[in-house]
């Protein structure tokens, strides 16, 4: 393990990495109320690689994407596909929200701040590279908004839980 990681249990990073994979899940699903395309969910860890890319020096965020992320992405898609209520999308916005605020009491509590930030940014990244990717997916995915408001609402929500300042 890296040095800077090892303050972080094993828990602690499957928790960074669960937020940060129900943040994009819930991105994916917001436009549709639950839908969400196998297309979106590829952007989940097409996101989170652009993430480890752009903080190469922060092992917390290289954290994020691993075999076990991998994994619960391919997991979730089918769900979704099969479930698409709007209860089951409130019910999981709601633990996705949760989940991103057990993550930045983790990070405040251990991380120094500029690895903190740019976790929260990565999962962030990640977010609107989801929205993206079903802009481009839709029928009307050219001109207009960059981000559909029901994804830039729900993204906005997991920036608060983030607890992202400035």
């Amino acid at each position: 393990m890296v040095d800077e990681k090892t303050d972080f249990t094993t828990a602690d990073l499957n928790l960074l990495g669960r937020a940060a994979v129900l943040a994009g899940a819930t991105v994916a699903i917001a436009k549709y109320s639950g839908g969400g395309t196998q297309a979106e969910f590829q952007a989940i860890l097409e996101g989170l690689k652009l993430a480890t890319e752009n903080y190469t020096a922060n092992p917390l965020v290289q954290a994020l994407l691993t075999d076990e992320t991998r994994r619960e992405v391919e997991q979730l898609a089918p769900q979704f596909r099969s479930d698409p209520k709007q209860r089951t999308f409130e019910d999981f916005k709601f633990a996705a929200l949760n989940r991103c605020g057990q993550a930045a009491e983790l990070l405040a509590r251990k991380a120094k701040p500029d690895q903190a930030a740019e976790v929260k940014q990565g999962i962030l990244l990640m977010c609107h590279h989801v929205a993206e990717k079903s802009k481009e997916g839709s029928s009307s995915g050219t001109g207009g908004a960059r981000t559909d408001p029901m994804e830039q609402a729900v993204i906005d929500q997991i920036e608060r839980a983030l607890e992202v300042t400035g």
